[in-house]
């Protein structure tokens, strides 16, 4: 009987290998043997066992599929950056398919089944330099590999009997705003609680229809926002409270990780257009319940409950003076509530839009649908404006020739609506600095949103940005080490600002720490990186970023210097000649 297990196949296979082969047979061979020479020990770093090999083919098991994607990327990043310094004779490109199920296992060890199949299959529908990965492997290391990907579709492979959901692994867009790794821990150790510090956890779902989470992260991320306002209290961002969502930890154990006396926590049964909502306000130090309220309303109500629950527990933490200010310091409410519905919807593609591309074309459809619903609803044309410029990005073709012109109308729009939205001024803030160059109008909106929203880390890293831009890299690391304080994981883009600034301080080590704690790398970490490596004396490592920032951007080093908007050009022209000498 033979033997059978559970495993991860990495199939890989060179490009166009039989027009190689046609066209120069030696130098085909001695090329091949040569990234042999790389791929074999990059799958054995990992933990992976090769056990088949085919002419120019390669096929290996991992016990752990983060580790195959991993090394995956690692062979696919160091085959560009050879091919980046290659003859045109001497380029070989490669494509990866990576699946999982269960296979069986020959006495000499090779390995069959379906599992095996659908890999190789998957790899001859990977792009060039790409890899295609199955939706089993995708739900294991989304998140938690340093790639993008794209959503694939159902694929209908070659003798394979049913269709396979499949990703592909794309270049990233840049740093995400608000996502965590599952596992992921603190990255710094939060001080003493100070007075007023608050986390509000993410509302549980008790709803039959677990789609309904969006609406619980969203309701969850409006109450933070509200309390967010208060400048005596001290709230915790969302996307570090939210992690604990799927771990086991205490009331303290969280409390103490955040750094704060206090936990809001909630669970929402939603039945059609009827709720409950149940709230409570827990003590770090005894875990005992300080207030608590169910409220039974329905969407309708939705921001009388949330003024409520945010008044309440403004009472408990500061008092009753602060509380009485809840109504004059919330949002603009939107009138049409099918509206605020769809924000929620398009909030929850948005927070991915990083990580996955088709991600920011369903935000940019819901974010527009709800402007078009309530034409009088600020948030939805800020975020709508957002997306646009995020889809810019990832579709630079598909974009229409006056989406620039609705993207300024929109975020304007959100502005005449409500001049006090925090998100409209940052996004107004972003946009005239990327397509206008006005560094003024840039440093006046992003402090304002700071003002309105005093413990929004996105808001205090892009401001970071722009100090940094502004030769004021002391200044900006204060804004970093806030942002850390109300978010002790950090992010990717706090993380790559902090890197900036390193740099800029002369404190390149430093500097590449930042940058190993993103989860997933920017053009802007890779080329400043490179930077930092050169500076310190480690070529071969700076040579393989720099091909890299350049393969993952498409972007040259002038190019990429185009981007970074320091007002003193000696800042500019000391990175490029960084960057140049490698």
């Amino acid at each position: 009987m033979q033997q059978k297990k559970f495993t991860t196949i990495l199939a890989l296979d060179v490009v166009g290998f039989s027009k190689l082969m046609s066209i120069d047979e030696d130098s085909t061979l001695m090329n091949l043997q040569a990234r042999r020479k790389f791929i074999d020990p990059a799958i054995e770093q990992r933990g992976g066992r090769i056990f088949n090999t085919a002419g120019d083919s390669v096929l290996a098991e991992f016990s752990s599929p983060i580790d195959a994607v991993e090394c995956a990327v690692q062979i696919q990043n160091k085959s560009v950056s050879l091919n980046s310094q290659a003859n045109e004779s001497d380029k070989m490109s490669y494509r990866i398919g990576l699946n999982m199920g269960q296979v069986l296992v020959s006495d000499d060890e090779d390995l069959f089944g379906d599992a095996v199949n659908i890999a190789a299959r998957l790899e001859a529908q990977a792009i060039t330099d790409g890899l295609c990965i199955s939706e089993n492997i995708f739900e294991q290391v989304n998140m938690k590999v340093k790639v993008s990907y794209e959503d694939a579709g159902e694929l209908h492979l070659k003798n394979i009997g049913r269709p396979i959901r499949a990703y592909n692994v794309l270049k990233c867009k840049g740093a995400s705003r608000g996502i965590i790794s599952a596992d992921a821990e603190p990255k710094v150790v939060s001080p003493k609680a100070e007075a007023g510090s608050v986390a509000v956890m993410l509302f549980k779902n008790l709803s039959n229809d677990e789609e309904q989470g969006y609406f619980c992260e969203g309701f969850s991320e409006d109450i933070i926002s509200a309390l967010s306002r208060h400048n005596s209290l001290l709230v915790i961002a969302s996307n570090a409270s939210f992690s604990y969502s799927i771990k086991e930890k205490s009331v303290t154990q969280i409390g103490t990780e955040l750094g704060v006396r206090y936990l809001v926590e909630g669970k929402v049964r939603k039945m059609g257009s009827k709720m409950r909502i149940t709230v409570s306000l827990l003590s770090v130090v005894d875990e005992k319940i300080i207030w608590n309220e169910n409220y039974d309303t329905s969407l309708d109500q939705i921001f009388d409950v949330q003024d409520e629950i945010v008044a309440s527990t403004v009472a408990k933490l500061v008092g009753k003076v602060e509380s009485d200010q809840v109504v004059r310091l919330s949002n603009k409410k939107p009138e049409v509530m099918e509206a605020y519905d769809l924000v929620l919807q398009g909030l929850e593609y948005h927070r991915k839009s990083s990580v996955s591309a088709e991600n920011n074309k369903k935000a940019l459809t819901l974010f527009t649908k709800a402007t078009e619903l309530d034409p009088n609803y600020a948030r939805a044309f800020a975020w709508k404006t957002c997306s646009l410029a995020n889809n810019s990005e990832w579709f630079p073709d598909e974009m229409p020739s006056n989406w620039m012109e609705d993207a300024f109308a929109s975020v304007n729009r959100a502005m005449e609506i409500d001049p006090d939205d925090p998100e409209a001024h940052r996004i107004l803030g972003a946009i005239k600095l990327m397509f206008e160059g006005d560094m003024d109008k840039a440093i006046f909106h992003h402090k304002k949103a700071i003002e309105i929203c005093p413990s929004d880390t996105f808001h205090l890293a892009r401001y970071a940005v722009l100090l940094s831009y502004l030769g004021e890299p002391e200044n900006a690391m204060k804004q970093i080490d806030m942002a850390l304080r109300i978010n002790p994981f950090g992010s990717d883009l706090i993380f790559e600002t902090q890197g900036v600034c390193s740099y800029l301080l002369g404190n390149y080590a430093d500097a590449l720490n930042s940058y190993k704690n993103m989860q997933i790398e920017t053009r802007t970490s890779l080329f400043y990186a490179a930077a930092c490596c050169n500076i310190l004396g480690n070529s071969d490592l700076a040579k393989e970023k720099l091909e890299l920032a350049k393969a993952e951007s498409g972007m040259d080093i002038d190019k990429f210097i185009a981007t970074q908007l320091y007002q003193n050009g000696v800042v500019s022209a000391e990175l490029a000649k960084n960057l140049l000498t490698i």
